[in-house]
């Protein structure tokens, strides 16, 4: 094979990448709406909410992978990595979700955006990957983007529990998407995914036993509709990781709270001030210019 054409297949498996996060990140934003809607109109817990999104995780890994593609069930629960990835996104989500409901979706989403801040830091700690200096000043500009979209008037009563566990989830969140990026080098999408979904519905089970309810029909709509969208987005996710850095797929998943803000004002008739505006085209326009990979720090020291 030729450079040209070695260049040609690089290029295209990174425009791949770039594509599978946009999508994740819609389907991210659809999710949140679903489970807000979910949690505050169907009285349906964070606790039951989470487990049905790993039993649709579930039943569609078989189904969606095959052959070389499928999940290698056996190393979901003996490699450590796996483990990690699994335990830390199984109480990771969940706890998310909870934000969700106590803080609001744009609140908690604008919070737990902050994870690519941590994951660009984390991502040399853990695998051979330079710290990028561009990705952490457009990562700086897109958090001050978020920051300008909450609103000053979202901080008057200072930062209470919920925000605080919002940041906790953060950098949980940094730090699970850099151990997908170390996976890939061994594992396929599926077996990542399945080790969320396995540990997950073993950490949910047991609350969502103590939090029993059936949702009526309409529940049920939203419930399935929110499981579907995030486990579209995790696969998504975990696949565009193949082909991007860790610092680019995450200040991509920035787009999330914009989606988020922007299906609000068409469908449930908010209003946004010119700060939010201004907050949400800093959030795009350094989402954009993070494919830019030209200009790296190289940390050496870390990286061996």
């Amino acid at each position: 094979m030729t450079t040209s054409k070695i260049s040609n297949t690089a290029n295209a498996l990174q425009n791949n990448g770039l594509i599978l996060m946009l999508l994740s990140a819609t389907s991210f934003a659809g999710s949140i709406l679903l489970i807000k809607v979910a949690g505050d109109d169907f009285a349906i817990s964070f606790w039951i909410i989470t487990l049905c999104q790993f039993s649709i995780g579930l039943i569609l890994i078989p189904i969606c992978f095959h052959g070389k593609r499928k999940a290698t069930w056996k190393k979901v629960y003996t490699d450590p990595w796996l483990v990690a990835r699994g335990i830390l996104g199984g109480f990771g989500i969940p706890l998310y979700n909870l934000c969700i409901l106590e803080l609001g979706a744009g609140r908690s989403t604008i919070l737990g955006s902050s994870y690519p801040i941590f994951a660009a830091l984390l991502a040399p700690l853990f695998i051979t990957e330079y710290l990028k200096l561009r990705h952490i000043v457009l990562g700086l500009i897109a958090l001050a983007g978020i920051c300008l979209m909450i609103g000053p008037e979202s901080f008057r009563d200072g930062l209470n529990g919920y925000d605080a566990l919002a940041v906790a989830v953060a950098i949980l969140s940094g730090l699970i998407v850099t151990i997908i990026r170390k996976l890939h080098a061994t594992y396929n999408t599926a077996t990542i995914y399945a080790s969320q979904c396995a540990f997950g519905f073993i950490i949910c089970f047991p609350g969502t036993l103590m939090h029993l309810s059936m949702p009526s029909l309409s529940g049920w709509f939203f419930l399935i509709g929110a499981a579907l969208c995030v486990a579209f987005g995790q696969i998504t996710m975990t696949q565009g990781f193949r082909h991007i850095s860790v610092s680019q797929g995450s200040s991509l998943h920035l787009l999330t709270p914009v989606l988020v803000t922007i299906a609000s004002i068409l469908l449930l008739s908010e209003l946004f001030t010119l700060l939010d505006i201004i907050g949400g085209i800093a959030i795009v326009l350094s989402c954009l210019f993070i494919v830019n990979d030209k200009w790296a720090l190289p940390l050496t020291g870390l990286n061996r």
